[in-house]
């Protein structure tokens, strides 16, 4: 919208400058419009010279120029009629390139998700429509992702981008009611049209609210259409299922099957056997209570273990540094299956946690690292081949030790059933064993009221000292 206290006269136009760099040349239009200065650089005279020749002759006709902006009215309207038309799927790439430098490889995917559920009720049309599953991937892993994007697509990538290139609605048809509450629809749903749990519901829910703030920003929506999310509950954070945590004996069995892991497998490969390398992995979350993506980056300059003294073990310090949480190829930097944060959740860049290393934990460390060492990068834990650990290398052996170390009931059941479940293990263990909730908080990574509220049902005998309460007040009376 052009302001009309925004609207001056008065305007001067001076002669192209020239700058003649080492690399490049710059040849800069210069202009007053009232008492603000106004430049615009130009990589060629030709270009520069055009451009002047427009506000020259719109000075000429009598117009009146923007004094924030500089220029005449008529290219105002111009530039806004252009992004009236601007459509959906040209604004949602150059959102996903505006948000990419400074947000993580998952919540890049979290966009691309919302992004590719918002596109479907904005087609224009099926007639010629590729195939839905194909097109939800040339969406989410190219469209939608920067790195993928710049590179070699398949050509039905190619034919189904350029088809919905030409097949999406204008950014500014969000400004009907219905449309927008179609989009809202449609992100808070899976791909078989089933609502998404809560807490999914609202993550995509508040990236199309995000992004359409910031094609408001951008002018071309007169305000953001999206309204409010409408939810029966209010609870976001998922609590820790008592199920999950194991007791030593278990976590012991679950260890001692670990061990073993490949065994069977590694004899017709030589002897490579990956099981003994992921006792300590796993062992950093049950006594650490670290994440996957932290102890997978753990390096031996993090640690501060004490050397045995008469074959006992003591207390040490793991110091959580730098992160690779686990992540979709296609939302990297680099195209590979990790990303990298300087800093665990909760910090600053460049941050650490200092967390307790159980005597137990101490030695099996010590052990891993006379071993198998370390890689030339200073990492603990690598694969059988060499390179970081992979996802799928752990969570196989997690799987298989859960056969071997549990009863078929307890299989079946949510007991550890991921090894994420080994740190909530660990911080209701610590929490249950008094340790204060501002020091299992900041040893865990959380504040302190979201770990009272994950960890709220795994405080075992809370409800036993209420049920005893109970009955002593009511023999009273």
């Amino acid at each position: 919208m052009i302001d009309p206290d925004d609207l001056s006269y008065q305007v001067r136009i001076w002669k192209t400058e020239v700058y003649a760099g080492a690399k490049v040349t710059t040849h800069t239009v210069r202009w007053r419009v009232g008492t603000k200065p106004h430049r615009e650089a130009h990589r060629s005279a030709k270009q520069a010279e055009a451009f002047r020749s427009q506000l020259v002759q719109a000075q000429s006709r009598g117009e009146a120029f923007s004094v924030s902006r500089g220029k005449p009215v008529s290219m105002l309207r111009e530039e806004e009629s252009e992004r009236a038309g601007l459509s959906w799927y040209d604004f949602a790439v150059s959102y996903v390139d505006h948000k990419w430098p400074d947000i993580s490889a998952k919540h890049r995917g979290n966009i691309a998700f919302a992004l590719m559920m918002a596109t479907f009720p904005l087609l224009t049309s099926e007639r010629g429509m590729p195939d839905p599953a194909l097109l939800r991937a040339a969406l989410r892993r190219y469209a939608f992702s920067k790195t993928f994007r710049q590179g070699e697509r398949p050509p039905e990538i190619e034919e189904a981008l350029a088809w919905v290139s030409e097949h999406t609605r204008p950014v500014a048809d969000l400004a009907d009611a219905k449309v927008a509450e179609a989009v809202a629809r449609a992100v808070t749903r899976d791909l078989e049209g089933r609502k998404l749990v809560m807490g999914s519901q609202r993550r995509n829910h508040g990236i199309l609210k995000a992004a359409l703030a910031h094609a408001v920003a951008e002018g071309l929506l007169p305000e953001n259409p999206f309204p409010d999310l409408e939810a029966s509950t209010t609870r976001s954070i998922h609590q820790v299922d008592r199920r999950c945590v194991v007791n030593p004996r278990q976590a012991s069995e679950l260890l001692a099957a670990v061990r073993e892991y490949g065994y069977e497998e590694t004899e017709r490969r030589q002897g490579m056997k990956s099981g003994p390398r992921l006792v300590a992995f796993f062992a950093s979350m049950y006594y650490a209570a670290l994440r996957p993506e932290e102890a997978i980056n753990l390096h031996k300059q993090d640690l501060s273990l004490p050397a045995p003294v008469n074959g006992r073990y003591d207390w040490g310090t793991i110091y959580v540094g730098a992160v690779t949480p686990d992540a979709r190829p296609e939302f990297t930097d680099d195209g590979t299956s990790r990303d990298t944060r300087d800093s665990p959740k909760q910090r600053d860049p460049g941050e650490v946690r200092p967390v307790p290393c159980d005597p137990e934990l101490t030695r099996l460390l010590w052990e891993h690292l006379e071993e198998f060492g370390t890689d030339a990068q200073g990492r603990l834990f690598t694969g059988v081949r060499g390179g970081p650990l992979a996802t799928i290398t752990y969570r196989r052996a997690w799987a298989w030790a859960r056969e071997q170390a549990l009863s078929d009931a307890e299989a079946a059941s949510p007991l550890a059933k991921r090894p994420y479940d080994l740190r909530h293990t660990c911080v209701s263990t610590w929490l249950n064993a008094g340790v204060s909730e501002t020091l299992v908080a900041q040893w865990a990574g959380h504040s302190v009221a979201v770990l009272k509220k994950i960890y709220a049902k795994c405080l075992v005998g809370e409800e036993d000292r209420a049920k005893r309460q109970i009955e002593e007040t009511r023999r009273r009376y």
